[in-house]
């Protein structure tokens, strides 16, 4: 498997592996050559895929899935995270794994329309996240181990108001919290670790950062 570039260079019982109509879950591992899914793409390729996991690919590339729902991404690329924006169906992303990624592509973002969970993990050198809106219907966010990463944009807080918690683990370069979290009025669960300078400004009473936080019900801060 180790020379495989796409999923229809091998054949299935003498045929070509085309289509896959009622395929529904995918994961892809450590295939160092592989450079998509199939060799010539269309639009009703994979009708029924919800669920892909794809880790320690680092040359593949993917064009729009329209049913996908549940998106895993480890050690990623940026051609592959030049296609997120094409899944819009998306509900849950976990990203994670991106040694020389120091920002995202701008627009990565925008059109997951329907995103609730999205989970952002070990981008040693993220320096910034895209300053664009997130769409409405997010509901849990997590930012952990970006220790490059100073700052959350301020432009991605008006959009969230279905948000209900948001974890930041690991973070040691954050300097603060954005503006946007004290609108946030469905937020029932902050939590914050590691991340020793936000843990001085969220202090109880005399933090520079407390306002921001102080009508969150449940705040786990150490």
């Amino acid at each position: 498997m180790d020379n495989l570039k796409y999923l229809d260079d091998e054949c299935h019982d003498g045929m070509e592996v085309r289509i896959f109509p009622s395929l529904e879950e995918l994961v892809l591992g450590d295939l160092a050559n592989i450079e998509g899914l199939l060799k010539v793409e269309r639009g009703d390729m994979f009708p029924c895929l919800s669920y892909l996991s794809i880790s320690g690919c680092p040359k593949i590339g993917l064009a729009c899935l329209p049913s996908l729902k549940v998106l895993n991404v480890s050690k990623c690329n940026n051609e592959l995270l030049r296609s997120i924006s094409t899944f819009c169906s998306l509900t849950n992303f976990h990203l994670s794994g991106g040694e020389g990624i120091t920002s995202f592509p701008e627009g990565m973002f925008t059109n997951l329309t329907f995103l609730q969970i999205l989970h952002i993990s070990d981008f040693p050198k993220l320096k910034e996240l895209p300053n664009e809106p997130f769409n409405l219907a997010l509901e849990h966010m997590s930012i952990s181990f970006c220790n490059e990463l100073e700052s959350l944009p301020e432009q991605n807080w008006e959009s969230l108001q279905s948000l209900r918690s948001l974890n930041i683990w690991g973070c040691k370069g954050l300097r603060c919290l954005p503006e946007g979290i004290r609108h946030l009025t469905s937020l029932e669960v902050l939590v914050i670790r590691n991340c020793p300078t936000l843990k001085e400004r969220c202090k109880e009473g005399t933090g520079e950062d407390w306002d921001k936080i102080a009508h969150i019900p449940k705040l786990n801060i150490r």
